[in-house]
């Protein structure tokens, strides 16, 4: 029987993608570094190189930078701590 892997929940995989998101959207807007964003995905689940490559990519692709209110930005930032904490939990094995 061939080993298929750790599953993933279908609200893990969604959460999980849009933190990668999130993170995307800081980086872009300079407000993290290259080295920050790097090891923001190693936490969540990325392996160093992958953590590295997505980094590169988003660092050449040309961002749309739309101007920003406070209330979205800490709507962000708020967004950006509660998923990491979900993410956290469930890898560490602590259902919500």
């Amino acid at each position: 029987m061939p080993d298929r892997g750790k599953i993933m929940s279908q609200t893990y995989y969604e959460k999980q993608s849009r933190l990668l998101k999130l993170y995307r959207e800081s980086f872009e807007r300079k407000e993290i570094n290259a080295k920050e964003t790097v090891t923001a995905l190693m936490m969540i689940g990325f392996s160093e190189t992958i953590a590295v490559n997505r980094t590169n990519e988003w660092d050449v692709q040309p961002g749309t930078q739309l101007p920003e209110t406070e209330k979205d930005i800490k709507r962000r930032l708020k967004e950006i701590s509660s998923l990491k904490n979900y993410l956290i939990r469930m890898r560490l094995g602590k259902k919500a």
